[in-house]
């Protein structure tokens, strides 16, 4: 467990491009401190709410155990899952003694499957939405093969970095995640400029004599930008730019 750099680290989170370069930086470094088993898990909130919608994973677990996880539908009786579901926000730890606590058989059965695959004990952190900081709508486990006794000692002693780290993660993943899953691409500067000048309340002829730019050229940047988000309207292609982090709120 020697060698952790929670300063590292978090530069090495910030400098990943894509949240699949970012989870390899991130199980990299946790794994100094014995944390060898993570799942984010995060849910597509754009086709459903968080209690109905559809849930992925990014996990250092194995493509066995995943592949039963998802034949079974696990995540129905996945405790860590149905905490987020019920809008929890608080982060928990989770060990071996918090089995005989669980809700039902399906959840317990659940646990200690996961338990056998490799889940022994984590810090488990909800995650809310960037625009509602009471909504969750993912959540990481930072997982152990460790028993739950040496885990605690860990997390006594790093809780806090681990903690910024899982929000660190998060927040500049999500975002990009949900741009991925609505099959959108990146908008050009131009095109972000105009959506970003309308949704702090300018018309089109306003935005065309701020920029210095015909208003036809205004309206050909915001057709491409709506077609880009798949929006049908340029409001809803502005709520999905505020929703991926194209734009800002004013």
């Amino acid at each position: 467990m020697n060698g952790f750099d929670s300063d590292g680290l978090i530069e090495d989170l910030a400098r990943a491009e894509t949240p699949a370069a970012r989870f390899i930086a991130l199980t990299a470094g946790l794994a100094k401190l014995g944390l060898d088993t993570i799942n984010y898990g995060f849910f597509d909130v754009q086709a459903a709410a968080v209690a109905q919608a559809d849930i992925t994973f990014l996990t250092t677990m194995s493509d066995d155990w995943m592949r039963y996880y998802m034949d079974r539908n696990l995540s129905q009786t996945d405790s860590h899952v149905l905490r987020v579901r019920a809008g929890k926000i608080t982060p928990y730890f989770w060990g071996e003694s918090i089995i005989d606590r669980l809700n039902s058989s399906g959840e317990h059965t659940t646990a200690s499957e996961a338990m056998e695959a490799g889940l022994r004990s984590a810090l488990c952190v909800p995650l809310t939405s960037p625009m509602d900081p009471f909504a969750p709508v993912a959540g990481i486990s930072l997982g152990s093969s460790l028993d739950e006794s040496e885990l605690k000692r860990v997390v006594q002693e790093h809780g806090p970095a681990l903690l910024s780290i899982a929000y660190l993660f998060h927040n500049a993943s999500i975002r990009q995640i949900w741009q991925d899953q609505a099959g959108s691409k990146p908008l050009s500067q131009r095109e972000k400029d105009c959506l970003q000048y309308l949704a702090d309340g300018r018309r089109q002829d306003s935005i065309a004599e701020h920029l210095g730019l015909a208003r036809v050229t205004i309206e050909m940047h915001l057709r491409n930008a709506r077609d880009k988000l798949g929006a049908r309207t340029l409001n809803e292609a502005v709520a999905k730019a505020l929703i991926f982090g194209e734009i800002r709120r004013g």
